[in-house]
Parts: C-alpha cells; structure tokens; sequence
C-alpha cells in the first residue's frame, strides 16, 4: 500500500478538480463552437400557415411545435446530418434532410399535403384563435362570415370547455354573453335548462336546437359530443320557426363530426361530492379511401350535490359517420343516446303574504336538500340526425336533413313551497308531482343552397321547405302537500326535514282514483322559407329572408297561416376587419282561440316580435382581436290578457318590450393570453297588460349580465404547456314574480383553472366558485345554486 501524506493529497485533489474544470470548459467550449440552427415555416396545401405543426429529430430525440406564423426553431443542434420529419395525425410523413455546420442557420421548409380545413381538423389549434372564431353553417344556412352576417351570435368552442373542466351542460353557457339564469328548470314531466336571453325565456330554447334542427325540449344533455355551441341572439323565427325558439335567441348544439384521421383521447375527472366522470372521444377512417369515417363520443358521470342529499347519474354514448358516396353526394348521419337521473329541486312562493324580500332573507341552509337521494327524475333521450348533400353543379348545392328525437320521463319533481301564515309564521310545503311522459319531435327539412351572380352583383340563395311534428303525453299525479298526507309534523326553513318514504308516496299516488292533469300535444307545421343575401359591393352587403308557416294544432283543432320576415344591412367600413350593420327580425307564436265578450269561440291572431338592432363588429389583428357591440329593440305585440271587464274572457292587445345593448370581446394581446369578455344591459317591462303587471318587469329578467374569463398559457421554455385561467360570472337583482314583489338577488361568481398540456396529456385542477357564494338563479322557480368545487382532470391523446 502506497502512502500519500495529507498535503500531497490535498495539492492531488486540487491538481484534480483544476484539470477537470479546464477539460469540461474546453469541452463545453467546443460543443458550443460545433453547433448550428435548424428553423422553417410549414405551410398547408393552399398556402396557409401550418400551425401547431410537431417537427422531429428523430436522431436527438428533440421536439417542437410551429408557432402561430407556421415557424419553427431547433438550436444549439450538434454539426452533422439530419432527417427531419413531420408528425402529424391525418398527414402521411414528410421527412427532409438538414446539414448543421458550425454556427450556421439552416433552413428546411415543409408543404404539407393537407389543406388549412384538414388541417384544423386534426391538430389542436391555439386556444386564443379558435375562441376568436365565429365560423357558423348554421346561422344564416348560408356560407357567409361573421362580418357578412347583420344578425349578433357567439360560437362557443369545445376548447373552452375543456380549459374550464366543464363536466355538464349548464357550465358550458356560463361562458356565453348575454345569457343569464341558466338554471335547471322543470316542465311536462321533463328536466332540462332554463336560461333568459334579451329579457325573455328560454326554457324551450336552451339546446333543444341541434345541429340546426329540433329536438325535444326540457330534456338534459351532455357536453362529451359537443364542438361548440352557437348562441344565436334575437328573434329568429324565419329560419328556425317558433316550435322551440324564444324571442331572445336560442341555443344550437353542434355536435362533433368524423375525419379523414385516426385519433382519440380519454379522459377521468374527479373531485368534491364524489364526482367520477369517465369519458372518450374515438375518430377513424374505416377504409383505405378515406371515403367511410366513424366518430364516437361517450361519457359516464356520478356525482353527488353538496347538499345532504341529491346525485345524479347520467350515461351518454353518441355514435356519428360520414359516408362519401362519389364526389358528389356525402351522407352524415348522428345518434345521441342519453340516460339520466338526478334529483328535481325548485323553491317558490306559496300562500300568503312573504315577510321578506328577497330569497337572502330567508337564510335558507344551502346543505338542506329537503328531499332523498332516491326521489329521482329520470329520462331517457334518443336523438337522431341524418343528412345528404348532394353538388347538383358549381353553382346549387342540395342539402336534405332529418331529425328524429324521442324521449321517455319518469319526473318526481320536488317543489318547495313558501307559505306565510297570517301571524307571519313561516312555513316550508313540500308539493311533490309525479309525471310519467314522451315527448317525440320529427323534422324533415329541404334545402336548395345557390352562389350566383346577375352582372357584377353576387348572390348567395337559400330556398327551403320544412315540415315539423311536435308531440307529448303525460300524466300527472300530485301530492300537494307531503308532510300533511304523511301525517309528518309541519316543516319550517332550515328545519329537519322527515324522511320522504317512496313507498308511502307510491301509495298516495295509488290510492288517487286518476291522474291529477292529463296533458297532451300534435302539432304539425309546414314551412317554406327564402333567404338571399346579395353582395352589391364588395363591402356593402343586404340580406332579405321571409318564411310561410302553416301551423296545425291537432288537440285545440285548429290551424294557423304566418309569415315572418327578416331583412339585414353590412357595410364593412374596413374590408375583412370592421362592419356596420342593421337588422329587423321577427319571430311569433302561434295561439289557441278563445274566449272573448263577442265571441266564445275566437281565432286569434299569432303573438308577433319583431327587433331593430343595429351596431358594429370587428375582426382585427389577423384574427387575434374579434368584437360585437348592438343595440337592440324588441317589441311583442298580439300578446293574451285577461279581460278587465269579466275575469272570464281574453283580450288580445297586451304589449311587452324589450330593449339594451350588449357587447363581447375576445383578444389574443399576446401569444398565450387570451381575454374572453361579455355584457349585457337589458331594460324589460310589460307596456300594456293586466293591472297587476303593467309597467313592470318580467320575472327572471336581470337588468345587468356580465362574463369574464383570462387564460395564459406558456409557450416556451421548460415548463411549455403549463397555464392558468381565472373569470366568472355577475349578474344582478331580478324578480321571482311578474308583480316585482319578490327579489333573487344578483350575485359574482369566481372560478379559477390551472393546467398543464402536452401533445399526448393534459392535466387539469379547477376551483369553481372559489368564495364559496351561496346564490340563486330563477325560472319561475328557484334553484340554490353549487357552492364551492374543487374538480381535477386527466386526459391522455392518441
């Protein structure tokens, strides 16, 4: 053994270190002079910048991803030979060779094979230029752009909802401007969504519109299948009908459809009161040719309420394929399947005079359910959709759709009755309604779709026929007042509640000899409708568009012949970026006869509404920057009162109006950061009617609605793809009642998202209502609303 005295060890570990530095230096040295640069730009097929492209050195194993202009950038890559290649679902493989040499820039551009549609098909798009985009087949049924359109609608994307961990229906239009009390809502034994747009309901216009065609109304649904939704504001009976429209707007559901590519993910989302949510979304060519496409979306969810009792239970499996016959001729056909059971909870105003104001008065316990998790309303919902287009020529496209919804409701619905005894005690009444019904909506639709031109003047036509069937059978059988059947003693606010015992209500309902109401519908409605918008300049643009209803009611016999029309003006100030518009729409409803002091038998005309608006949309910054501002007037005439004069007869001339503006605003300031922002004002009052109500406003009817949501994302550096969104939603007082003597108070609403994204992954955590705000929304019931959630979600890509 060789012994090495302390000092000449130290001097030897010295000698060491001083080498190893110099030789790693030198080494780093070299590496940094042997290294070059790789960049490029990808561009599509007919020229457009290929973003979100992913380029790869297969022999460094590096990565990246195109920017927004199509570049990419490798640096720091070691002098030598190299095959770049693209990796992108639904593109074969493009490889091409770069040579780095010192301190040099190479360059190596792609084209890809796919065009920009294809291409936004099957790579994911930066979140800030999807949000911007208001692309829509279904607004006008015409191919026409946002800036060419004069009617005001926002397309909400399946990315925001995504980024905003939207696990139901509800939360994906809390992130549309203008709509306000969206809230579960109850009606002919069927649970669905009740929301308000420009001061009117929207019980039959939250998404009961799919994919441009009817489905049946206060019915569930599920966001799994959903590409976006489309918020279509004001009257718009001409191209949609009165069927399932309000005179607000309506909300279309546009459901996803096949590629050309195979790919999918699945995902699992969980949090507070025991949420677990699976779902999967699978796309594939089923032949070589690409010429037969599958798609299926499906989606399990289990959660429970935060209260002390309350779940839900829903299943969704929605099938969708795209058959390409020839060149000419492609068949889409759609199946939405859907099972749901959840609890039906609504508090409203009893007997009595209310001693207090509002719902806050109260201080109602937002943990007490007052029911039991097994007093369920279940439905079971079957859409169908099927279309052919067929390019009679260069000029006429036929497009032939039909739709086909059938539902099945068994509804035990819980109403929460406030009663106020004349010595101003208070009391809770549980009315519980048990309703067995089917609804069944049919609609065959024909559209002939022209692009032409007379001179230098062009024209984009649509002529189409429609004919709707609307029908519905419940039984209803009422147990007004629970406690008091049960023989329970009586139940007050934030009391403890007896157990509802179903077999106890069973044997109410059993012992009744027959249904409470016996309600049924057949309505039937023929239409022809015209719609041409005329480009007399490149810039200055009209629209003129009339439809013909015949309406028949087969229960009432009787029938009803209507015309609606619409007519719109755009000057886009700024070619592509800055339009001026006005429109007049109408909308209407068709009303049974009835009785008045000349006539016990009168045919009625059908309740009108018709809308002046007018304002300025924006489309800047190379898409980056998207804006609508209006003003609209509302005016429903031909509205039913009650005589006066004798409480049993009907007048036909009460009013209501309607007017405000709104605005929304969504921009891309900066790569990463985008802004989404919605307000709304609406001034609603009753101008004539019953003296109750005259000069008051219509319940549920906030005067202020307001939405925000910032999101950013990192796009570079090593911790790429991480990001945080935070926004909400404020709305402000509305009343219970059409005699404004019952306030819902507004409310702010705050969430927060942070998540983590990468090609094949995406993590997600979400605090939804971060302050724990106990809040209301209302129909004409009322809903205690979620308090604080914490949600985390998983997705894997493939």
């Amino acid at each position: 053994m060789i012994s090495i005295k302390p000092k000449t060890q130290k001097v030897f570990i010295n000698t060491f270190k001083t080498t190893f530095i110099f030789i790693f230096l030198c080494a780093t040295a070299l590496a940094q002079q042997n290294t070059g640069t790789i960049n490029g730009t990808v561009t599509t097929s007919d020229d457009h910048v290929g973003e979100s492209v992913t380029i790869s050195i297969s022999e460094l194993k590096k990565t990246t991803i195109t920017d927004s202009n199509g570049n990419f950038t490798f640096n720091k890559v070691p002098t030598g030979t190299y095959q770049l290649q693209i990796s992108m679902m639904g593109h074969q493989s493009s490889t091409k060779q770069a040579i780095v040499t010192t301190n040099e820039v190479t360059t190596v551009n792609f084209q890809l094979e796919s065009s920009l549609k294809e291409l936004n098909e099957v790579v994911v798009v930066s979140a800030a230029k999807k949000f911007a985009e208001k692309k829509s087949e279904y607004v006008a049924r015409l191919p026409i752009s946002n800036l060419e359109n004069p009617q005001v609608y926002t397309v909400v994307p399946k990315e925001l909802f995504q980024e905003q961990i939207a696990v139901d229906f509800r939360s994906t239009l809390n992130s549309a401007p203008g709509l306000s009390n969206v809230v579960q809502s109850v009606g002919s034994g069927g649970v669905g969504l009740s929301l308000r747009m420009r001061g009117f309901s929207g019980a039959s216009a939250a998404g009961s519109i799919r994919n441009g065609m009817n489905t049946n109304w206060v019915t569930m649904s599920d966001p799994v299948n959903l590409e976006s939704i489309e918020v279509i504001k004001g009257p718009s009976g001409t191209l949609f009908g009165s069927a399932l429209t309000t005179y607000g707007g309506l909300i279309n559901r546009v459901t996803k459809k096949p590629f050309e590519t195979a790919k999918g993910e699945v995902s699992y989302t969980t949090g507070s009161w025991a949420l677990s949510r699976t779902a999967i979304d699978y796309n594939t060519p089923i032949n070589e040719e690409k010429t037969m496409l599958f798609r299926i979306n499906a989606a399990l969810d289990n959660q429970k309420t935060g209260q002390d009792y309350g779940k839900s239970k829903t299943f969704i499996i929605a099938p969708s394929f795209t058959l390409k016959a020839n060149d000419k001729l492609t068949f889409d056909f759609d199946l939405e399947v859907y099972n749901g059971s959840r609890n039906s909870i609504s508090i409203g105003m009893g007997s009595g005079t209310p001693t207090a104001k509002s719902f806050n008065d109260y201080n109602f316990d937002f943990k007490k359910s007052y029911a039991t998790d097994e007093l369920q309303s279940e439905a079971k919902n079957t859409n169908a959709y099927a279309r052919a287009t067929y390019l009679i020529s260069d000029k006429w496209v036929s497009q032939t759709n039909f739709s086909n919804s059938f539902t099945d409701n068994k509804a035990n619905y819980l109403f929460l009755l406030i009663n106020t005894a004349a010595n101003s005690n208070t009391t809770l009444q549980r009315r519980l309604y048990n309703i067995n019904s089917t609804f069944k909506t049919s609609q065959l639709q024909q559209n002939f779709i022209g692009n032409l031109k007379t001179g230098s003047i062009k024209h984009r036509l649509l002529v189409g026929l429609d004919y709707t069937y609307i029908s519905t059978n419940d039984n209803r059988w009422l147990i007004n007042n629970y406690d008091v059947a049960a023989g329970n003693p009586a139940l007050t606010i934030n009391g403890n509640a007896a157990f509802i015992n179903l077999e106890k209500y069973k044997s109410l309902i059993a012992a009744m000899p027959s249904p409470t109401v016996i309600n049924n519908r057949d309505f039937r409605t023929t239409s022809a409708y015209v719609s041409n918008v005329v480009n007399f300049t490149d810039k200055f643009i009209a629209m003129a568009s009339v439809r013909f209803d015949h309406y028949e009611n087969k229960i009432a016999n009787y029938n009803q012949n209507t015309v609606s029309p619409k007519m719109g003006l755009i000057y886009q100030v700024v070619k592509d970026k800055v339009s001026v518009f006005g429109n007049y729409m109408n909308g209407y409803t068709n009303v049974a006869p009835g009785a008045t002091a000349e006539n016990p038998q009168t045919e009625f005309k059908p309740e009108q509404a018709n809308q002046l608006e007018g304002g300025v949309k924006v489309e800047l910054l190379g898409g980056k920057l998207n804006g609508t501002l209006s003003y609209y007037d509302i005016e429903v005439k031909n509205k039913l009162r009650t005589d006066p004069n004798n409480s049993l007869f009907s007048v036909q001339d009460a009013t209501q109006r309607s007017k405000g503006f709104e605005a929304d605003l969504i921009a891309n300031p900066f790569r990463g950061f985008h802004i989404i922002l919605g307000y709304g004002y609406n001034e609603s009052e009753y101008t004539k009617a019953n003296p109750v109500i005259e000069g008051k406003r219509p319940y549920s009817t906030p005067a202020n609605v307001a939405n925000l949501w910032l999101s950013y994302k990192i796009l570079d550096g090593k911790v790429k793809g991480l990001g945080f969104g935070f926004g909400g939603n404020i709305q402000s007082d509305s009343y219970l009642n059409d005699a404004n003597t019952f306030t819902v108070n507004g409310y702010t609403v705050m969430d927060a998202t942070v998540f983590y994204e990468k090609p094949k992954f995406r993590l997600g955590v979400k605090l939804n209502n971060i302050a724990n705000k106990e809040y209301w929304s209302a129909d004409y019931w009322a809903n205690m609303m979620p308090t604080r959630q914490l949600v985390a979600n998983l997705t894997f890509k493939f």
